[in-house]
């Protein structure tokens, strides 16, 4: 009976061991595409060999419908970042929002493939300009939503130089052991420091992954600091 509840214990703690969740992780994610530079990025990123999500939006999918296929082909994680980037419309109503996630998916099933699901969202804007019901619709249609906790101010900031973006962005992973890292498609100087990006994180520990809903990511964002929220889990 010893041995047995030895062995029982010791196959417990190599599956925890097999299961224990890494210390530092990042996520890139990529939002607006694509672009007409996506395959550059995507180039990029297969050099670096790190995983990415993308935030598209539906009206850049229908104009690169070729780059989003690329995306999808080389096997990175596609969310839904809306049709057409409307802040106010998506504010209206509920309506809209059921309407603009089902265009979304039918242009992503057009152009891409026809068999397109995705569960991951991300708001114009981020979350926190929307109100509870509406954060609360999206995740009632199936979806999770993410916000991030870091960013290389591509969209938001003019910087003088490759240096003070890249100094910039390293500022806000201090104090972090989970990341979920803003950029934008279509922006030369992120891809210029993305490899230092990359280089950096690894020298410090992180592991990279993409986003998604299974448990052992929910339990991994469970200690980030951006906004977000999880459907429930289908039984």
């Amino acid at each position: 009976m010893k041995r047995v509840l030895f062995l029982t214990a010791l196959l417990c703690m190599i599956c925890s061991l097999s299961y224990a969740q890494p210390e530092k992780v990042v996520y890139l994610t990529f939002d607006d595409g694509p672009k007409k530079d996506t395959p550059e990025l995507l180039e990029l990123l297969d050099e670096l060999n790190v995983p990415a999500t993308f935030f598209m939006m539906g009206l850049s999918v229908r104009a690169f419908p070729e780059f989003a296929k690329m995306t999808a082909d080389a096997g990175y994680a596609i969310g839904c970042h809306s049709m057409t980037h409307s802040y106010h419309r998506i504010k209206e109503s509920n309506e809209y929002v059921a309407r603009d996630l089902e265009r979304f998916t039918k242009e992503m099933q057009t152009c891409v493939d026809p068999e397109f699901t995705t569960d991951l969202y991300r708001f114009p804007g981020g979350s926190t300009g929307y109100k509870n019901r509406t954060k609360a619709f999206i995740c009632g249609q199936g979806y999770a939503y993410f916000d991030w906790n870091a960013m290389t101010g591509d969209a938001q900031y003019s910087f003088n130089s490759d240096k003070d973006m890249l100094d910039y962005t390293i500022r806000q992973f201090q104090g972090k052991d989970v990341i979920i890292l803003l950029m934008h498609e279509g922006k030369p100087r992120t891809r210029r420091i993305l490899p230092d990006i990359a280089a950096y994180l690894r020298e410090q520990g992180y592991e990279f992954r993409a986003l998604s809903t299974d448990e052992q990511e929910r339990e991994i964002l469970k200690r980030c600091s951006a906004n977000m929220r999880m459907p429930e889990l289908k039984q």
